[in-house]
């Protein structure tokens, strides 16, 4: 469906003001027979339509009389399904029905959900035969340590977060001034920091911030009405970020550099030097009106990070803020140490 350019602003200023935006779709590469048919439907349901043709033949074969209520009956099958891969997700249009309902929960109750995590040193050969993998070789993350991922492979990796300039409410002459910037930033970096990744990631929109900022001046106010809205406005808020239809892009530049024993020391400090490096070209890549912040990720940051990324849908609920709406919990003695038991438990099985 086509939206001019009012109906498309209309929308757009509809979803804000219900606290939602709107994800780009990807482009549909494939290649369609009538308007909702695609080549891939035809092909994958040839094997029907061929075991339809030979139940009609049989029964022909029989001394059933061909008609069209016959061919109905044997085509049926075949129509059904073929009809069904033409269903759409009801939210996101670029995905099917049979995708998002078979496929994939096919493959998501195959997928090995458990995962090994074990203090020191990693699993022998013959242990990993016998036992699930370690949860630091399924990811590729041995430790978050000083402001960066190390790697099973021996990598420092950092991570800083960009924020972003809305292309899509600029002209044409300023549009093309911040993409030369952005040439001459690619074309100014030193070839040491070389390789450099960018990487836009949907993430749970984070309010966590803005919540604390809301419960900070509510804690000043003395007027009893204000502060029970001030409450309410708190629950709202941590339901819009629980929420699943809420979700935020993220920018991000990351840099590695490999490692070994000797160099471990040297090669971080030099990881160091070279973000706080791009980390300023970045801010100074844009002038006049325009600006960029760059934002190295901290410990806490990286793991949320890697949480997102590999349990989207639990990490919407972890981020989660706490504010004056929980009252303090005492516990008595027996309780505590059966809390602090539990605590050193996950403290000794988690990564963090």
């Amino acid at each position: 469906m086509n939206f001019d350019n009012q109906s498309a602003v209309e929308r757009r200023d509809r979803l804000r003001e219900e606290g939602k935006i709107e994800l780009p779709l990807n482009v549909d590469t494939k290649k369609y027979v009538f308007s909702m048919i695609k080549y891939r439907d035809l092909v994958v349901s040839l094997p029907l339509l061929t075991i339809g043709l030979l139940i009609l033949w049989y029964l022909n074969t029989i001394g059933y009389a061909f008609s069209a209520q016959l061919l109905v009956i044997c085509l049926s099958p075949w129509g059904t399904f073929l009809l069904i891969l033409t269903l759409h997700h009801p939210d996101r249009k670029n995905i099917t029905f049979f995708t998002h309902r078979v496929i994939w929960r096919i493959q998501f109750n195959r997928r090995q959900k458990l995962f090994v995590y074990t203090k020191g040193d990693f699993m022998s050969n013959k242990q990993k035969k016998s036992t699930a993998k370690d949860i630091r070789e399924q990811l590729g993350i041995k430790n978050i340590y000083s402001e960066c991922y190390e790697t099973t492979d021996n990598r420092f990796v950092k991570v800083i977060r960009v924020s972003s300039v809305n292309l899509s409410l600029l002209n044409k002459k300023e549009k093309a001034k911040i993409f030369r910037a952005y040439e001459t930033f690619l074309n100014d970096l030193p070839r040491a920091m070389l390789p450099l990744q960018v990487s836009q990631i949907a993430q749970p929109i984070n309010l966590t911030n803005y919540g604390r900022y809301v419960d900070d001046l509510m804690n000043k106010e003395e007027s009893y009405p204000k502060t029970i809205l001030a409450k309410s406005y708190l629950r709202y808020i941590d339901d819009i970020q629980k929420s699943k239809k809420m979700v935020t892009r993220n920018r991000y530049v990351i840099l590695a550099r490999p490692f070994n024993v000797l160099t471990r020391k040297k090669v971080l400090g030099e990881l160091e030097r070279d973000v706080k490096i791009v980390s300023t070209q970045i801010e100074n890549m844009l002038g006049g009106r325009y600006e960029l912040k760059a934002k190295v990720l901290d410990n806490e940051e990286l793991f949320h990070l890697m949480f997102a990324c590999i349990d989207y849908e639990n990490a919407q609920v972890n981020f989660s803020f706490k504010t004056s709406l929980f009252s303090p919990l005492t516990v008595g003695e027996r309780t505590y140490d059966e809390m602090d038991k539990k605590w050193t438990k996950i403290k000794a099985d988690h990564i963090m």
